[in-house]
């Protein structure tokens, strides 16, 4: 291992106290809107059911886990109206730590209002601008917004900001039919074929292209032309890319973030794994950050620092596949 790389290495080894007694926990809040019909209806509670699985199978904690629905199965359980996703958000921001994560899911429909865009609720419906005003009590915390309603584009300006993942189905406002993207991106958690990189776990970024992929598949199947443009913001400059990836100017921060609870002593990873995962998000960063500066750097040490780094990652990624067999 390069001095450098060693130096990282031994840096994450000091962090294990601070990540046994402080590790990061995710917190789930979904939120199943209005159907208007009885298939709509239907379509949003199986999506919100799947996710919720989802989240479970991926660690998240069930007491980190809210799913609020817009007709409950129970009088007990929480309906999905403005005050009480607002409530919600109280509860999450109160019971979660700074290091936290926090997922926001909106599941329903959309329409356009004045020069905005709302979520549509039983009674009032939550704007994007009041949405982004509660979302504003986190702070700096790490947040990821998807909004997988129509007319949801104008979502993005409004909740945007570093440190954040925004996600909505549609581009604009104007884009007012039930879009097919939530569909497809809650089913890129049960499925291989978004798992681009085959480490077994699916990133935000694979997931937001598995979903546009498939959307475009079943548009093209049924020879339509495509009425819905999703897009993905996470550079908090609120434009929202419809092609992000992991080198370009929206991306890198989505394929770092995956909905599995990150491993810890807490969950029972030895110090030695958690100390190389960390090791090994610090060198992925690097390597996205260096190639985001290649067209500034000179060519030859742009690529010599790349192939340190891209040889570095690969032993190391061994290393870590080996200690988990």
């Amino acid at each position: 291992m390069a001095q450098a790389g060693m130096k990282s290495f031994l840096f994450a080894c000091l962090l294990l106290i601070s990540l046994d007694t402080q590790a990061m926990q995710h917190h789930l809040l979904i939120v199943s809107g209005i159907g208007g019909t009885d298939e709509y209806r239907q379509k949003f509670l199986d999506q919100a059911a799947r996710l919720q699985q989802a989240a479970l199978d991926a660690g998240i904690a069930q007491q980190n886990i809210t799913l609020l629905m817009a007709e409950p199965g129970t009088a007990t359980e929480p309906k999905a109206d403005k005050s009480t996703l607002l409530r919600a958000l109280d509860k999450i921001e109160a019971s979660s730590e700074d290091h936290d994560r926090v997922f926001m899911v909106l599941i329903g429909h959309g329409n356009s209002r004045g020069d905005g865009a709302v979520f549509n609720l039983p009674g009032p419906d939550i704007s994007a601008a009041e949405l982004g005003q509660a979302l504003a009590r986190f702070g700096e915390r790490q947040l990821v917004v998807v909004n997988t309603a129509s007319a949801s584009g104008p979502f993005i300006s409004k909740l945007t900001a570093p440190h954040r993942v925004i996600i909505t189905a549609t581009a604009s406002a104007q884009e007012y039919h039930a879009p097919l993207f939530g569909e497809f991106f809650v089913a890129a958690f049960a499925s291989e074929g978004a798992d681009r990189d085959k480490d077994e776990r699916i990133s935000l970024l694979e997931a937001f292209d598995f979903a546009r992929r498939e959307v475009r598949r079943s548009y093209e199947s049924d020879k339509r032309l495509v009425i819905e443009h999703a897009l993905l913001d996470d550079n908090g400059d609120g434009e929202g890319s419809l092609e992000p990836g992991e080198y370009e100017l929206d991306g890198a921060l989505a394929n770092r973030i995956y909905l599995q609870q990150p491993r810890s002593a807490a969950t029972g990873a030895p110090a030695e794994l958690i100390a190389m995962l960390q090791h090994k998000q610090t060198l992925e960063i690097s390597i996205s950050d260096l190639k985001r500066q290649r067209d500034s750097l000179d060519r030859t040490l742009y690529y010599d620092q790349l192939e340190d780094l891209l040889i570095e990652l690969a032993r190391l990624t061994r290393q870590i596949k080996a200690s988990e067999d």
